[in-house]
């Protein structure tokens, strides 16, 4: 029969026909299940098979499907109509996905059409008028400086939002390109109709745009929006963990600082008047070991069963993201909900985000390393140590009893009517499974101390071994890990026992709820550890790290490309993304960004340079007469030519460095005499970064000892920030785990890893580095990079083509602190 009278050719080429008709053939005539690939008129002409025969499963189907595709199955008795089951995924499919749900034949010459394909049209924007040198934005804002570099950006993006093609744009500082991406995203959304999702790397851009580019946006566009940050379930208060704090004595307050219990006091009060629940209420930075008591966290949420569920704020947080047109996020969150898409579909309702049509990347520069460390997976002592106790204590340390979650959970059955076997089960908690804790904690204590004792070699810091299949694990390693293991699946084998017996006892405070999260916590652990152990998996690299000093160790199983994960589970998905960045074209070419990101398909590329006068404000000093950073000296040998520049510059100046030990070993060496200058010194890590920034901006002749972090993301405009040394190109250091095996994947490839990866990792490093010197067009200062290699290695040019000025300077030391001495003083 013809369903809904339509030929076959008019919505499967002759090729797709042929092409079902052989695999349905190779199946025995049983059913095939096909995913259909449309082309722009509507006809498939590619198609993927899903399933075959019986042996299939709803879910996985509409898992595998993506939007405005279309499913396709034969009947192999040649009756077309569909059943109800066929009905159920056809509408599924076309409500959440817009998809299409064909039946055919097994000669694939008859067709049925369950539902029609529906091709969303996309509506076309024109941004023009608000950027043009007499357009809405210099209208409602008479401060407003009309920029062509901005009105290119914005066109550019314009341009692939229209055509439906993924864009991506290096935007140079002072492009304004918040606004150059955000007037059109919003424009596209409402004439569409569909949500967007707006990510950065840094709070400090996340914050721009709340406070400074949105509320701008809300004037001059025409059409109202609702834009909110998305914020972290951990950020949000859970009420049925306040009740239980408030009216139970469930903590121990003798391992608390006074702080800590003033904290703990506050935070029962806020909970008794708050809206929100979002914890940046709070008018103090609370301690993370006393929000951990009060926080919502999904493994141990109750659900539908929770008492509270009426009242939870982070339910309520999730209705406002649903209402929201543009949605604020940062690179950790999007790749938490991607990886929940992954795992039960693009389009899941339970996902972090709700449903969305275009995805912005700003700081695009950061997805790579991002989404690295977000798939991979890890073990350590600390997170080991730390759920252990939080089920029962047994460190050594005196504690209050019961405040443990088995010790809460045993009070509570003792507590309650009769159930099954009430008496066995509470002697079992209290004996047998306080027993097999207990065993589990030393095994796993003997592991990782093992690990230090094993891995670190005398050293007292932090060291990162791969490991690999080939390595010479020692005997004891190997009786550690498999002693380790037995316990953890008598532990768990007992722990599940009882768990079955008591499932149906009721559970009103959710204190058996909490108990089993922690033991599904411990389960996940335990998997974690065994897939890492195994070494089995060639897409992984597999590393130790152990530091003595803090007494801690993990192992951790990193992805070694994330390009094929992004293909499948995003790109395919989303036919609308910008990715943005000062910082993501070699040169002109954006082909090692896209390569390592996986994005394979045709984009449309553009690179804008920065509206600065680059050869006006800056002057970059590039040293000829010092050391080789290899050389032994090369610390000793700049040392005084770093304090020459230091004092002309009368501090006000960033010095990056590639290691903590190479930043270390020349703030003390120089510490005395700066300060006997009148300078004020600032380290990493002395203060969290934001506020180590905040004192260097009030800091009388500033100098800031910074790497990895301070390379990118501060921005402080002025003249108290006038200089900028680099102590070393910032190469990835080619013993690190991840960095090694990499390399190796590139000469597998017969590619030559030095030019292919590591040259462009360091040169978007150096960019961003260099990039925090002018940060607006009055902005004047220098330069210094005391690395020879830029002009002694035929590499240099790369890093030398990177530099925004052509007021370059190769000199000897000492002509470069009478250079500096003539341009301070102009």
């Amino acid at each position: 029969m013809k369903g809904k009278e339509m030929r076959i050719e008019e919505k499967l080429t002759l090729e797709v026909r042929t092409l079902m008709k052989k695999e349905i053939e190779a199946s025995g005539g049983n059913e095939v299940f096909f995913r259909g690939l449309p082309n722009e008129e509507g006809i498939v002409d590619e198609v993927k098979v899903l399933a075959r025969g019986n042996k299939y499963s709803v879910p996985a189907i509409l898992k595998a499907m993506k939007k405005e595709e279309v499913i396709i199955h034969n009947h192999p008795s040649g009756y077309l109509f569909p059943s109800d089951a066929d009905i159920e995924i056809a509408s599924i499919y076309s409500n959440k996905m817009s998809g299409g749900s064909y039946i055919v034949n097994n000669k694939v010459d008859d067709i049925y059409i369950i539902v029609e394909l529906y091709q969303e049209k996309n509506i076309s924007i024109d941004i023009g008028p608000y950027f043009e040198k007499k357009g809405v934005l210099s209208r409602v804002f008479p401060e407003f400086e009309y920029r062509k570099e901005q009105l290119h950006m914005a066109k550019h993006i314009e341009n692939g939002l229209n055509i439906e093609k993924k864009v991506i744009v290096e935007a140079g500082t002072g492009t304004g390109k918040t606004l150059a991406y955000l007037i059109p995203s919003i424009e596209w959304s409402l004439k569409n109709k569909k949500r967007v999702v707006i990510t950065t790397n840094t709070i400090n851009l996340q914050e721009q745009l709340l406070n400074k580019d949105i509320p701008i946006a809300k004037k001059v566009i025409d059409g109202d929006f609702k834009y909110t940050l998305v914020k972290g379930r951990g950020n949000y208060l859970c009420n049925r963990k306040l009740h239980n704090m408030a009216v139970g004595e469930v903590v121990d307050f003798s391992e608390m600082s006074l702080i800590q219990k003033n904290q703990f006091k506050e935070i029962i009060s806020w909970g008794g008047y708050t809206d929100t629940g979002d914890k940046a209420e709070l008018t103090f930075e609370v301690d993370g070991n006393v929000w951990e008591h009060f926080q919502s966290e999904s493994d141990m949420c109750m659900g539908n069963k929770c008492p509270f569920k009426e009242e939870c704020f982070f339910l309520k947080a999730r209705d406002e993201k649903k209402r929201a047109d543009i949605l604020i996020t940062n690179h950790h969150m999007y790749f938490s909900d991607l990886a929940i898409r992954k795992e039960i579909g693009f389009d899941s309702e339970y996902s972090i985000l709700p449903e969305y049509g275009l995805a912005v990347f700003d700081e695009a520069h950061n997805i790579e390393k991002v989404a690295r460390d977000y798939f991979s997976y890890e073990v350590s002592k600390y997170g080991f140590t730390k759920v252990m106790n939080q089920i029962y204590a047994t460190d050594g340390k005196k504690r209050k009893k019961g405040s443990g979650s088995l010790d809460i959970l045993i009070n509570y059955l003792k507590g309650i009517g009769n159930y099954y076997d009430k008496e066995n089960i509470e002697k079992e908690l209290e004996n047998d499974i306080k027993l097999k804790h207990k065993n589990l904690f030393k095994s796993g204590q003997d592991f990782f101390n093992g690990l230090i004792e094993i891995f670190s070699k005398g050293q007292m810091g932090s060291l990162s071994l791969r490991l690999r299949k080939e390595t010479n694990f020692t005997e004891k390693f190997e009786i550690l890990k498999d002693n380790f293991i037995v316990e953890f699946i008598s532990y768990l084998k007992g722990v599940y026992k009882i768990l079955k017996n008591i499932k149906e006892v009721e559970d009103k405070e959710g204190y058996i709820t909490e108990f089993t999260r922690y033991i599904e916590r411990l389960n996940t652990f335990l998997e974690n550890f065994k897939f890492i152990n195994d070494l089995g998996d060639e897409k992984y690299i597999y590393w130790v790290e152990v530091n003595g000093r803090k007494n801690n160790s993990k192992l951790v199983a990193t992805p070694l490309k994330i390009d094929d994960e992004l293909s499948k589970h995003l790109y395919e998905n989303l036919k609308e993304i910008v990715f943005t960045s000062a910082t993501i074209a070699i040169g002109d070419s954006f082909k090692y960004f896209k390569e390592s990101i996986g994005l394979k398909e045709e984009t449309l590329d553009k690179v804008i340079h920065s509206p600065f006068d680059y050869d006006h404000q800056m002057k970059v000093y590039l040293p000829k007469d010092i050391p080789d950073p290899s050389d032994r000296s090369f610390a000793d040998g700049i040392k005084g030519f770093l304090v020459d520049i230091l004092e002309k510059s009368k501090g006000k100046t960033f010095l990056l460095f590639t290691s903590y030990s190479a930043l270390n070993y020349m703030y003390y060496m120089v510490r005395d005499e700066l300060e006997e200058k009148g300078m004020e010194l600032f380290v990493q890590g002395m203060a969290p970064r934001t506020q180590l920034v905040n004192m260097y901006k009030c800091g009388k002749n500033p100098v800031l000892f910074g790497t990895d972090s301070f390379w990118e993301g501060v921005d402080i405009k002025g003249e108290q920030l006038s200089s900028v040394i680099i102590i070393k190109l910032p190469f990835k250091v080619p013993s690190d785990p991840v960095t090694e095996a990499i390399i190796e994947n590139y000469s597998k490839q017969n590619k030559n890893a030095f030019i292919e990866y590591q040259i462009p990792e360091s040169v978007i490093k150096f960019k961003q580095g260099i990039g925090r010197l002018i940060r607006s067009k009055s902005d004047r200062g220098i330069v210094t990079i005391l690395d020879t290699r830029v002009i002694n290695k035929k590499y240099g040019k790369y890093f030398i083509d990177a530099i925004p000025t052509k007021n370059i300077k190769v000199l000897n030391r000492k002509e470069i602190i009478e250079d500096i001495s003539i341009e301070l003083e102009d």
